[in-house]
């Protein structure tokens, strides 16, 4: 998109169902403006806990754009799981699926706590496209992986 100032406005309806129950599900539509151009977005999804420890998410984002640039229609799907070893060590998983982009991402990560929000970090990225070339880009695979520890301290005692 070209860069610029882009005024628009939309309209939103959101529901969902009790959101602590066991199983619950959410709703969500946008329709208005994106970019100089008109956008409806659809994203329902299915949420599931078991306790305090377990939660999963299953989302399905439908996007219809009429931009400047053209008119296109993408869909992500993306599941969401996170498990609490404990209050202090959990493990979350973020799964998705670009349609348009043909391509399926993930986001693992693992988490040692102290105090604060600080501790041990533990991030794995990996990026698959299906094939090579989609639309005028080319999407390469790519993983990574990060380790950080984080520590607080006071300076001050």
């Amino acid at each position: 998109m070209p860069p610029g100032r882009y005024d628009h406005s939309e309209a939103q309806i959101a529901g969902n169902t009790n959101l602590g129950a066991p199983v619950s599900g959410n709703f969500n539509a946008i329709i208005g403006g994106l970019f100089g151009g008109q956008r409806v977005t659809i994203t329902p999804s299915i949420a599931a806990r078991a306790g305090e420890t377990f939660n999963a998410l299953l989302e399905w984002s439908y996007n219809d754009l009429d931009l400047p640039l053209g008119h296109f229609t993408t869909n992500l799907i993306r599941l969401r799981t996170s498990y609490s070893f404990s209050t202090r060590m959990f493990f979350q998983a973020l799964v998705q699926y670009n349609d348009r982009a043909n391509l399926w991402s993930s986001n693992l990560r693992f988490g040692l706590l102290s105090d604060a929000n600080t501790g041990l970090f533990v991030v794995y990225n990996d990026i698959q496209p299906l094939g090579l070339e989609r639309g005028d880009f080319i999407i390469r695979s790519g993983r990574s992986l990060t380790v950080k520890y984080s520590y607080l301290f006071d300076i001050l005692r």
